[in-house]
């Protein structure tokens, strides 16, 4: 019996392998995609899409007075008892993982099309009004970069700018 279930495993596999099914695309599995995570990391080692933002506040003359870039999603310290409960982590994840769909309908972008259109980019955003809201309380206007980092073990060899938003005053 166990013959027949490995030969009937390896024909699925090679029926699965020949047959070609088609892609399957529409809106509303577009707005799913934000359940799975994206595996496009997979496909080859090199630069990986990183966010930056800067909060500004407006001085006594009424100029907008910018703070530094802010890497937003830095490295979280290793614990063992991040193996049992760790939800900041997973927190994290989650956003990298917005990030890295941002970075991809980025990519897949025809050129010459707004962003700013892309529900992506609208998370994104909200995403960094709400980390800098968190630093600068009384900030007044933002904005964020999208780079693209190539890291060996010890420190960034490459970085370029990918995507700078426009200043976009707080909501």
């Amino acid at each position: 019996m166990t013959v027949y279930g490995v030969i009937a495993y390896f024909l699925v596999l090679l029926i699965a392998l020949i047959y070609k099914t088609p892609i399957v695309r529409g809106p509303w599995l577009f707005l799913l995609r934000a359940f799975f995570p994206n595996w496009k990391f997979f496909h080859a080692v090199g630069y990986v899409p990183h966010l930056y933002a800067r909060a500004a506040s407006r001085s006594a003359s009424g100029e907008l007075e910018w703070s530094q870039w802010e890497h937003l999603y830095p490295r979280s310290l290793q614990n063992f008892w991040h193996l049992f409960h760790n939800p900041q982590t997973n927190l994290g994840l989650a956003q990298q993982n917005l990030i890295d769909h941002f970075w991809a309908d980025l990519q897949d972008a025809p050129d010459g099309s707004d962003p700013r259109q892309f529900v992506t980019y609208k998370m994104v955003a909200h995403f960094v009004e709400g980390v800098l809201q968190e630093k600068y309380p009384d900030f007044s206007h933002s904005q964020f970069e999208l780079r693209m980092l190539l890291d060996n073990t010890t420190q960034t060899m490459q970085t370029h700018v990918m995507m700078t938003s426009p200043v976009a005053a707080k909501s």
